[in-house]
């Protein structure tokens, strides 16, 4: 048995305590002040052990932000561009593209948001902008492009823009596929705060894909992206742990996982 794979998502800059959004579709993710949450029903419980790729800041970061996003969306109005830096812009996208403060979801509002927060800077606003593409939310789907900005987000410090160019290139998704790339690119973004970089990198390790195989090093990192609160973490662990009876050293395995099996 094998680790579970999995879809697309949405980041803000990673940190510890990310903020991300989630698409449905590969191997993505998000970061800090991200636009589309890993919330109901990308973080369903039915969704069973898959691997999120695109999916930066990994979800928890919007529960986190919801009270300061509601409060920025009554102010955005006709003046929401002329947000005055590029995490403000990020933020403002997140109430804007979640619909929050009463107002009707807008893809095409928070794309234009995510747009200016990457002018501005922000690698986390380049990588939301980038998911935007990926799936075709608020801009005509280009995968070309959603590349391009996941690589301005992953220059720019945003670990989950890191963890989704790594998922185009272990898929070949517009680019060639490249393990290499794949694995220094999750090795990166798991470095620096993304759990489902975390996640991604140890399903190579566990596969022997792009590295040598690992077990060990796949366990670890599993239990890294579970304890920083990736779902998709948690199931690949238990899912290891399930494959490998033996080896269920269960006092290692967060008490939400044990459940699993």
């Amino acid at each position: 048995m094998h680790p579970a794979k999995n879809q697309v998502p949405v980041s803000g800059k990673s940190s510890s305590t990310a903020n991300g959004g989630v698409y449905p579709a590969g191997s993505w993710s998000p970061g800090d002040g991200a636009a589309w949450s890993q919330t109901a029903p990308w973080n369903d419980a039915s969704l069973g052990p898959r691997r999120l790729g695109i999916i930066a800041g990994v979800g928890l970061g919007l529960l986190a932000l919801v009270a300061f996003a509601g409060a920025i969306s009554r102010n955005i109005g006709r003046s929401e561009l002329g947000c005055k830096s590029g995490a403000d812009c990020n933020r403002a996208a997140l109430s804007v593209a979640q619909g929050m403060g009463g107002q009707a979801p807008d893809a095409a509002r928070a794309a234009r948001l995510y747009q200016r927060g990457c002018n501005l800077g922000d690698g986390a606003a380049c990588n939301n902008l980038g998911l935007a593409f990926q799936s075709g939310r608020g801009v005509p789907r280009d995968e070309v492009q959603a590349f391009s900005f996941f690589e301005l987000g992953c220059s720019r410090g945003a670990a989950e823009g890191c963890n989704n160019q790594g998922a185009m290139y272990e898929h070949g998704s517009s680019v060639p596929a490249n393990l290499g790339d794949a694995l220094r690119l999750y090795t990166q973004a798991c470095r620096h705060g993304s759990a489902l970089g975390c996640s991604n990198l140890g399903v190579l390790y566990s596969e022997g894909r792009g590295v040598a195989a690992d077990r060990a090093e796949a366990l670890r990192l599993f239990e890294e992206s579970c304890n920083a609160g990736s779902s998709v973490g948690c199931n690949n662990l238990a899912q290891s742990h399930a494959a490998d009876p033996s080896a269920r050293a269960t006092e290692t395995v967060p008490a939400s996982v044990r459940s699993a099996y």
